[in-house]
């Protein structure tokens, strides 16, 4: 089993910057939940920690390939990018979705691959009516912070998932990039189409890391190095631009929604603070993986390295980009 998320924060007045998530016509308060993504994922401006823990806890399942850490520290990165992801698309799923799918009145939704919990645990915040379950292949929830309405399973999507046919009126998956062989997206995009209901919906989220074309900075350089990493996992770092096909090809579908997000690192809005620091803190979380591929040998040039990406997203030139993908099953 892994580490459980059991770090509480308070935050600075300073630190935060917009206490609302939602369009500004909204008068919500951040939750304590969202007070995690803000002092973890606070200003790029501040201090930036580039000390590479000497032990990072790794997925141990065989048949994954991956390659990211699941301990605490990966669980918080993953809460603060929950959170940039929110900002970018305005909200946990797609208005498309809230035009079928009436949540306020319940509904029964799963996230596989959910990790921690981040996605669910703020989709209960905006609709505590539904029923919500969550599945992945090792369980690293703390169950004593999830509310009553959740329930988890350990479940792999290249295997049968743990729940009946046609079971959900909504199925949420994002940022399986670094765990699908290229080859296994089908096969997982028809078992996410089986356990959903005739008529309901299912939304992917995933990476389109295209190279730059800019070529002499430390973005491209770790870039480069996760392209070069994903090849050797025979993993297809632009899946999110063939997601849609892969959602067409599998059948019993309607295409509801299908849109893209370009997001460049330095403009400094909060989104993009969010992603550039996620993907610094990705780089340091896999330093051990990613560093040989671009000839950092020691722990010094793997810290200068890390203070070069990040004067570089925020200053010079870096992205993130996203597809999202809304399918309807048809029966």
């Amino acid at each position: 089993m892994g580490n459980r998320l059991t770090k509480t924060y308070s935050i600075p007045k300073e630190n935060i910057e917009n206490k609302h998530i939602r369009e500004p016509s909204s008068t919500r308060v951040m939750t304590d939940f969202e007070q995690i993504s803000y002092t973890e994922s606070a200003s790029s401006e501040s201090a930036f920690d580039t000390t590479i823990p000497s032990q990072r806890e790794f997925h141990q399942v065989q048949q994954s390939t991956y390659w990211l850490p699941k301990d605490d520290e990966e669980q918080l990165r993953l809460t603060g990018q929950h959170f940039a992801f929110k900002e970018t698309f305005g909200g946990n799923v797609m208005p498309s979705v809230t035009e079928l799918i009436k949540f306020d009145n319940g509904a029964c939704v799963l996230d596989v691959g959910c990790g921690s919990g981040a996605w669910v645990m703020d989709m209960i915040s905006d609709y505590p009516n539904c029923d919500y379950h969550g599945c992945d292949i090792v369980d690293v929830v703390n169950t004593d912070m999830m509310p009553k309405q959740f329930t988890f399973k350990i479940g792999n999507i290249l295997e049968t998932l743990p729940y009946e046919d046609n079971t959900f009126d909504f199925v949420h998956m994002r940022l399986m990039i670094f765990a699908l062989r290229e080859d296994e997206w089908p096969g997982a995009i028809k078992e996410l189409l089986r356990v959903t209901k005739p008529g309901g919906l299912v939304q992917i989220v995933d990476a389109n890391i295209e190279m730059p074309a800019k070529q002499d900075d430390a973005f491209y350089k770790s870039v480069y190095a996760v392209h070069q990493t994903c090849a050797q996992r025979s993993q297809n770092p632009r899946i999110g631009g063939e997601i849609e096909r892969i959602v067409r090809e599998a059948g019993n579908t309607n295409i509801i929604d299908s849109q893209f997000r370009f997001n460049d690192t330095t403009t400094k809005t909060n989104a993009a603070k969010k992603l550039a620091w996620s993907w610094i803190n990705g780089v340091k979380s896999t330093i051990s993986v990613l560093g040989p591929v671009i000839g950092l040998e020691n722990e010094y040039d793997q810290r200068d390295f890390l203070r070069e990406l990040k004067h570089c997203m925020e200053n010079i030139s870096g992205y993130f980009n996203v597809n999202v993908v809304v399918a309807q099953k048809t029966a």
